[in-house]
């Protein structure tokens, strides 16, 4: 049983403008999310930001495990370290353990973008780009985003569905939902008003939902 991971990739917000990635300023250290598949808890999602510098390191981690009758028939574990330098990634690191397979992958700076190295070969890519990693609210305005679970550059349409009221830990907050369409498809991603990721949903390759639904969210009164 295999799952469609994370469109950690798929990613987004209401215009106010984000030029550039500020992940401390608006998380402060970390965010994490409850990760629910057809409404049963099977994992989590924490991604922690550190400044070294004048690099920003951006870690997300994220471990989902399924049962069936108390017997462990899937499990999903990702792990990703961005370095972002001057408002641009510069570095990444992916590794992933879906099911039994083993996948990794790693980009290098060039001058103008970057060379990113996948399980089926190397190339480069000559533009600036934003992963899918959710937390870069910037990424509403994006055509093409770098998929951290192929390596590949996808293309994208990222439409705004307007603000809804959504569940965080213990209450719920008001954020704007953003759907993904083209080479990602079937996933949304919320942001609340200050451009933090708040939600996530998205179907899996057996047909599930996937939802993550934040933990560390400071809900409304």
């Amino acid at each position: 049983m295999r799952l469609i991971s994370l469109v950690s990739i798929a990613l987004l917000i209401s215009q106010p403008a984000f030029s550039e990635p500020t992940p401390i300023d608006v998380y402060d250290e970390n965010i994490g999310f409850d990760v629910v598949r057809n409404g049963e808890l099977v994992g989590k999602h924490v991604t922690t930001f550190s400044r070294e510098k004048s690099s920003v390191i951006v870690e997300s981690q994220m471990n989902m495990n399924i049962t069936f009758m108390m017997i462990p028939v899937y499990s999903f574990d990702y792990r990703s370290i961005e370095r972002w330098s001057d408002g641009r990634l510069s570095h990444l690191d992916v590794t992933v353990k879906d099911g039994t397979d083993h996948i990794k992958i790693s980009s290098i700076p060039t001058s103008t973008g970057l060379t990113i190295t996948t399980p089926s070969g190397t190339y480069s890519f000559d533009s600036p780009i934003i992963s899918t990693n959710h937390w870069n609210a910037d990424v509403v305005r994006k055509s093409r985003v770098l998929n951290t679970l192929t390596g590949n550059i996808n293309q994208v349409k990222i439409r705004k569905r307007g603000e809804e009221r959504i569940p965080v830990k213990g209450s719920s907050i008001l954020a704007t939902r953003y759907d993904y369409f083209g080479e990602l498809t079937n996933t949304s991603v919320w942001y609340d008003a200050k451009g933090r990721w708040s939600k996530l949903e998205f179907r899996a390759r057996d047909g599930s939902t996937v939802e993550y639904i934040c933990n560390t969210c400071e809900s409304e009164p």
